[in-house]
């Protein structure tokens, strides 16, 4: 009996405002990806290597987890270079022109 309740019931939805573009694309991800193998490969190899003057413990492994942080942070705070005439159009109130379309 329950059931019958809740199919004749209607349903309520939501208001959907204007879509919101998403924080991080795909670009941003795979940047994201890539930075995080850096620190595990950085780390794994310091942990594996096990010696502690070794040439990969002391010198390529500390380099490639900074790098791997850097990779990181670059890829939360930069754009996909695909979108930004999206984005600056939207700004101005605009329509997004292609190279092609200038005199």
């Amino acid at each position: 009996m329950s059931k019958e309740k809740r199919r004749n019931r209607p349903r309520r939805y939501k208001k959907k405002g204007p879509v919101k573009p998403m924080l991080l694309t795909a670009y941003n991800y795979k940047l994201l990806f890539i930075g995080v193998m850096c620190v595990i490969f950085g780390f794994g190899g310091m942990y594996l290597e096990g010696q502690q003057y070794g040439v990969y413990s002391l010198y390529i492994a500390p380099l490639l987890v900074i790098a791997g942080f850097i990779v990181v942070a670059i890829s939360v705070f930069r754009t996909d270079p695909a979108l930004v005439p999206e984005i600056t159009a939207k700004e101005q109130g605009s329509e997004p022109t292609s190279p092609e379309s200038k005199p």
